[in-house]
């Protein structure tokens, strides 16, 4: 079955600090400076590392998300446990490729942007749910989750605070947007897309994206542009412009602690138009398909202050 609680939205802004969400109108300042395109025209450059850690996160062959929804009794559904606590009545949940709920703690804590966090284990040996089934632990956690109004640019903003001392090892992800039926797992859908952010080895970041008209695994976009460094709240935040069907001219902007890290243009998001960013997709865990990218011990990470930021129709370009 599938649920969903439902979010209103005003005509205005939403700000929902307290539970640790916004959904407000663009800000303004150098953090959100509008995204520079790359080469509108031609293909981005996407890396092929030789060991991308394929497959990951989403049990096997979950099909395509689907519309079809029902309302769950008294609000959100109780397998979202602290999740939905933290996200409150912003957020809908889609029942498609979750995982890991109990290891998503609600936490109070002065040192967060809001006074409140989520904090995701990873228990020593833990990876994918891939890693799993070939003999590591399970770690992380994963759930899809809709803004109110879909968008076809969307800026996402939060916080994460790796422990101190966090090791890294080969890499692990971390949310992003995503659209339609969201590839990831090593199945790039014809109508859907993520963007979500990752780890690699030392804390080097990327986006690890899975476009439509790609194969394989996750493209590696901007790795090694920024760096994710341990025990202290890192400002990270990407916005997606998504490209006018049939042609390449989507865009990614990554902004760390304020500054432009990378971007990215020439990006091909969807082939319909029928696709849009349709929110959240929180996903963390080591790996990586194989135990080789499990966590050394039991570690964990804290995310706080998510805010969305909805934008118009892509950018047109050209004649």
């Amino acid at each position: 079955p599938h649920f969903i609680w439902a979010g209103l939205l005003s005509a205005v802004a939403v700000t929902l600090a307290s539970q640790g969400t916004a959904i407000a109108a663009p800000p303004v300042g150098p953090h959100l400076a509008p995204p520079v395109a790359g080469s509108a025209g031609g293909p981005p450059e996407i890396l092929a590392p030789a060991d991308p850690g394929p497959p990951d996160a989403v049990p096997p062959d979950p099909g395509p998300m689907s519309d079809a929804v029902l309302t769950a009794p008294g609000g959100a559904p109780k397998e979202l446990g602290d999740l939905a606590a933290f996200f409150g009545n912003t957020l809908s949940w889609i029942d498609h490729g979750t995982f890991g709920l109990d290891r998503a703690r609600l936490l109070q804590d002065r040192t967060a942007p809001t006074g409140r966090l989520i904090r995701v284990s990873y228990p020593a040996g833990s990876a994918s749910p891939t890693a799993a089934r070939g003999g590591a632990e399970d770690g992380g956690a994963q759930a899809y989750l809709r803004v109110p109004r879909s968008a076809d640019n969307m800026t996402l903003i939060y916080y994460v605070r790796f422990q101190p001392g966090f090791q890294f090892v080969k890499g692990g992800k971390l949310p992003g947007l995503f659209g339609g039926d969201a590839g990831s797992g090593g199945r790039h859908e014809a109508a859907g897309f993520s963007t979500r952010f990752m780890w690699r080895a030392g804390g080097a970041g990327e986006v690890y994206a899975y476009l439509p008209t790609e194969k394989g695994y996750g493209a590696s976009l901007g790795r090694g542009r920024w760096r994710f460094t341990t025990g202290s709240w890192i400002r990270i935040a990407q916005r997606v412009v998504l490209n006018t069907p049939g042609r390449n001219d989507g865009t990614i902007t990554v902004w760390m602690n304020g500054r432009t890290v990378f971007t990215q243009g020439g990006l091909n998001y969807r082939t319909t138009d029928r696709v849009h960013v349709d929110g959240l997709f929180f996903s963390t865990f080591f790996g990586g398909s194989d135990e080789s990218w499990a966590s050394p011990s039991n570690q964990h990470a804290d995310f706080a202050a998510f805010s969305f930021v909805p934008g118009g129709p892509p950018v047109r370009r050209g004649p």
